[in-house]
């Protein structure tokens, strides 16, 4: 039995590390946006609430 593994190229030879254009930091939220979000959270929480709340009735 061959071992294809010799056969292989070496695959880490042709690759780069990540590309230096992109930019891997945190992005910063506006004060509407982490509102919205804030909203979006609260919104999601009060209908499994109401979800369980009708399930025990």
């Amino acid at each position: 039995m061959q071992n294809h593994r010799e056969k292989m190229p070496d695959t880490n030879e042709g690759r780069h590390s990540a590309d230096p254009g992109i930019d891997y930091s945190p992005k910063t939220y506006t004060l509407r946006e982490q509102i919205v979000f804030g909203a979006k959270l609260l919104v999601i929480g009060g209908i499994l609430l109401l979800m369980f709340w009708l399930f025990e009735k």
